[in-house]
């Protein structure tokens, strides 16, 4: 692969797998209107991934499959497995994607959509497919700790940091309304987490901010305001690239999946 900005990447279109069609059920099934909408999510999501340089044909993350699950949402928009355990024996894989079969479902947030739960879950498939990357500082430095820390250790830290601010403390003081504050609060949430879902832990802040690095990664000034968001997305980008020029300058063993 090029390390060249203005190269083009040429992908062949990749059909997702359903797994729902396993069911006997016409109410169990994904319907074929779900089916191609996920196909074109899928699809869109694998180009931007090109653009960026983390995919071409046969090449990193075009290893990373999408398939409609045979299971019902309980909650869940999407998931990777790092490990299936009992789920493999239906056919269950680690660093696939999985959607429910029960889509359309509602997203988190109002205004997210299908190819933002597919940029969600490649931000982990990318964690799963290459882990060794995120070994590095540049993780750690981004996002707090370690990805595979499932604690809310960064969302922790900074309400601790927070609760010290006296400008914060100053204007909640002067907020009149339980709500006021809540809204006050989250301005300063906001400033420094993508969505709410980010604090979840460092590798869901990964997530979201990886969604949101590829869904306006040509505009990211628009962030700006938010400097902690802004921080990290920019920080996200440098991570690319670097994978990047790795990717192409020969490092990577596809075969071996793992950095020479």
């Amino acid at each position: 692969m090029g390390q060249g900005s203005d190269r083009v990447f040429l992908l062949v279109g990749r059909k997702v797998i359903d797994f729902s069609q396993r069911f006997s059920t016409s109410r169990n099934r994904c319907t074929l209107p779900a089916m191609a909408n996920v196909d074109r999510a899928y699809n869109h999501v694998r180009q931007e991934l090109a653009e960026v340089g983390l995919l071409s044909d046969g090449v990193y993350l075009d290893v990373v499959e999408l398939i409609v699950s045979g299971e019902k949402s309980e909650g869940e928009r999407g998931y990777v497995f790092e490990q299936v355990g009992h789920y493999a024996k239906w056919g269950y894989k680690p660093g696939v994607i999985y959607l429910p079969r029960d889509l359309p479902h509602q997203p988190r947030k109002p205004g997210m959509t299908l190819c933002d739960t597919i940029r969600h879950e490649y931000a982990h498939a990318w964690f799963f497919h290459d882990p060794s990357f995120f070994r590095g500082e540049w993780f750690p430095r981004t996002f707090g700790t370690s990805y595979s820390n499932c604690n809310p250790t960064p969302y922790n830290r900074w309400r601790q940091i927070l609760k010290r601010n006296p400008e914060y403390q100053e204007g909640k003081a002067r907020c009149r309304t339980e709500r006021g504050k809540l809204r006050f609060f989250y301005g300063y949430l906001l400033s420094e987490f993508i969505t709410d879902y980010a604090t979840t832990n460092a590798s869901e802040d990964f997530a979201e901010t990886f969604m949101f690095y590829l869904k306006y990664r040509r505009s990211l000034e628009r962030f700006r305001q938010r400097p902690g968001v802004y921080r990290k997305l920019r920080n996200v980008e440098r991570a690319v690239q670097v994978a990047r020029r790795r990717i192409g300058s020969g490092v990577w063993q596809g075969t071996n999946r793992r950095w020479a």
